[in-house]
């Protein structure tokens, strides 16, 4: 939550906000923050450590990675469906796929790519709590 923080609400790290979107109590929340080692904590901010920004990358974000490649796989065959649409229109010859299937992938391919993560922080923040 305070990567997603810091990523998407320019560095908006609430004490409060924190402790009621992890159910912490507020002894809790300290005590997670500066006990944990992933943190580091100043009066106007919470960072992530080197220590947190490792375990943040390697077993939390592996999946949003997924959806990265995702995104470009639909973007990339979007746009070559585009071709063979254009294709088929002016000169007659490929397969003919329809060129709204191809802005249809071009627009999920971005969506995926570029807002899920987005998508995911607004909603943990719309529910007040972290699954």
């Amino acid at each position: 939550m305070v990567y997603l923080n810091n990523k998407f609400d320019k560095g908006k790290n609430d004490i409060s906000v924190l402790k009621e979107t992890l159910e912490y109590s507020t002894g809790g929340i300290y005590s997670a923050l500066d006990s944990s080692g992933y943190f580091d904590r100043t009066i106007s901010s919470i960072q992530l450590t080197e220590k947190g920004k490792e375990y943040l990358t390697s077993r939390i974000l592996p999946q949003y990675s997924t959806f990265n490649s995702l995104g470009f796989l639909m973007i990339i065959l979007g746009l070559v469906t585009l071709f063979q649409w254009a294709e088929w229109t002016y000169y007659g010859t490929a397969i003919i796929i329809p060129w709204y299937s191809a802005i249809l992938m071009i627009t999920m391919g971005f969506i995926v790519r570029f807002f899920v993560l987005r998508i995911y922080h607004q909603i943990i923040k719309r529910k007040k709590r972290m699954a």
